[in-house]
């Protein structure tokens, strides 16, 4: 079945509703449960476009809905027999939170292959920063973790300086990425070269595109040792001595620049966490192009490009992706943590 936003959006709403019906159920809650029992339902059955699902996928909803609203029904009548001083047991309601029928197969497998992992997972953390996505099959990630002001976060200016530098080699190799579109010929002609037309940049320069890929790899060195001194988990790399012009010289000054800087921990400005936010996930997209560039050399044979590709994504592993899990986890539980400040406080009131 297709992407449908709306119905997935309907699912994602019920099933956060439904999780605070069982909550308050399973304390004795009635009311409340009651409430978020019929609010679940009334999404999954009141979806307009409910006619694009096929038809177990329409039962599946159908039957959810039901499966809310019996319960509600239920603790109604029992709520009406504790008020009019009967007694009775409370019985309990065990919800399993399932995989929404909706959302299977919106999610990339995972590669196989170390260096195609994490192109995977800045698409997935991409996903979640635009609009919200699963991360796994289970886990739905909002974008409103992303949109958190006064996290603290272990030297975001270096972060911020050392994405900037990225991006912008980024965007100079990308240059190199091509698509052609072969010209008129017979089929024979098309049989021999349709291996070569199908590559992201041009065979016949393979060699530049060799050349830049070494100076961006050089590059990525000087960016991983920049952020090793303040960040101690990412490895440092012994850089050879080379001949120091044009790009070569201006990292060397960014990589002193940020040695000499000072770490910081202290609760991010919302612009300086909207800058860091952004430049993620300007990374993240910008990137993607290297992952075609890896599956293309590895399937012509070219083992030196090969092998550079392989290093840009273990520096994206060990390197970026490294120090936005730990981000992304001190997010997430504040995100966790002020939810439930807040679901505590609103249940004072009741």
């Amino acid at each position: 079945m297709s992407e449908n936003p709306t119905v997935l959006n309907s699912v994602r709403q019920a099933l956060a509703l439904a999780r605070i019906g069982v909550n308050a159920d399973n304390r004795g809650d009635y009311a409340v449960a009651i409430h978020n029992y019929r609010e679940a339902s009334n999404l999954l059955n009141a979806s307009e476009d409910l006619s694009t699902l096929n038809d177990e996928h329409y039962k599946t909803m159908i039957e959810k809905s039901k499966q809310y609203l019996d319960r509600a029904d239920m603790l109604e009548q029992l709520l009406q027999g504790q008020q009019g001083g009967t007694s009775s047991t409370k019985e309990n309601f065990t919800f399993v939170e399932e995989i929404p029928i909706v959302s299977s197969g919106f999610l990339d497998p995972i590669p196989a292959f170390p260096s195609y992992k994490p192109f995977w997972l800045m698409r997935v953390l991409s996903k979640t920063i635009k609009s919200g996505a699963y991360l796994t099959p289970r886990l739905y990630i909002p974008k409103s973790i992303w949109q958190q002001t006064g996290c603290k976060f272990t030297a975001v200016e270096t972060k911020i300086k050392s994405l900037e530098v990225l991006q912008e080699c980024l965007q100079n190799l990308k240059k190199l990425h091509i698509q052609h579109t072969p010209p008129q010929q017979s089929d024979q002609q098309q049989q021999q070269q349709h291996h070569h037309s199908s590559l992201p940049f041009d065979k016949n320069n393979i060699e530049t595109v060799s050349k830049e890929t070494d100076s961006f790899c050089s590059q990525l060195d000087i960016i991983q040792n920049s952020l090793h001194f303040h960040l101690s988990f990412i490895p440092e790399i012994k850089i050879e001595k080379v001949n120091e012009k044009g790009w070569a010289n201006k990292m060397k000054k960014f990589g002193n620049s940020l040695a000499k800087g000072a770490v910081r921990l202290a609760p991010s400005s919302k612009l300086e966490g909207q800058d860091y936010i952004g430049l993620l996930n300007s990374v993240f997209e910008e990137s993607q192009f290297l992952e075609s560039w890896m599956n293309c050399c590895e399937s012509i044979g070219h083992s030196s490009l090969s092998n550079r590709l392989r290093r840009v994504g273990e520096f994206f592993s060990v390197v970026i992706c490294s120090f936005v899990m730990k981000d992304f986890t001190i997010l997430l539980e504040r995100y966790m943590r002020k939810s439930l400040q807040t679901f505590m406080t609103i249940n004072k009131f009741k």
